[in-house]
């Protein structure tokens, strides 16, 4: 069964964290407050996982538990290695939750899992685990990339189906499309190889923006 039909399936949303949901609308006129200069001292530990995929491509991120969902998109789409260039949305079970919730407040809620879709078209379904609280390290700067394996399939693949017969197809010097998807592509594709520093890059980019923006805002 598909990762998102688990989990409309499974009973994630309790009571607690419906009454989060039925605060979804004033907290999001309320997020002027929630931003990453203005953290309360804890973070949240995610893991991010593609659905669907095996072996699993996936990856674990730090991030300020006043995150919002707006700014824990850019984090997915940073982190993964996706382009920004599709519609998305969050999600638990069937309820689709604003961009201006804060993952604090889904936390307290008792929320550990959410989904998140990117691209419409494609369906490239996401399971975000929230695995830990924290208290956040002075030293350190968030949001922060931790871990992770196997690197983000390409934009415009066509799906799982489509990244499957994609690998399929490099693979096999016989392929009869072999030769189009290497040209499609642009070059060899490793599916193995995650290269962390464009990840790290690309957070650090994300934590100091809002570092900034928090000092204009003191």
């Amino acid at each position: 069964m598909p990762a998102y039909k688990k989990l409309a399936s499974e009973a994630i949303c309790d009571a607690a964290s419906r009454k989060v949901l039925t605060r979804a609308s004033a907290l999001e006129s309320e997020t002027d407050a929630c931003h990453y200069g203005a953290m309360s001292g804890d973070i949240l530990r995610l893991k991010i996982v593609l659905a669907d995929t095996e072996p699993a491509i996936w990856r674990r991120v730090e991030v300020p538990a006043e995150t919002t969902l707006k700014q824990l998109h850019a984090v997915i789409q940073a982190a993964m290695g996706w382009d920004d260039a599709h519609l998305h949305e969050f999600h638990m079970g069937r309820e689709r939750l604003p961009a201006g919730i804060a993952l604090g407040e889904l936390a307290a809620g008792r929320v550990k899992r959410l989904g998140y879709v990117y691209d419409m078209g494609d369906s490239w379904e996401h399971v975000i685990h929230i695995e830990k609280r924290l208290a956040a390290d002075p030293a350190l700067r968030y949001p922060r990339f931790i871990e992770g394996a196997m690197r983000c399939p390409p934009e415009d693949v066509g799906g799982i189906p489509g990244f499957y017969e994609f690998l399929d197809a490099i693979a096999d010097p016989e392929h009869p499309d072999h030769e189009d998807r290497l040209d499609w592509y642009g070059g060899p594709f490793d599916p193995a190889e995650l290269d962390a520093k464009p990840i790290e890059k690309e957070l650090a980019r994300l934590a100091a923006r809002h570092r900034r923006a928090a000092a204009k805002r003191a």
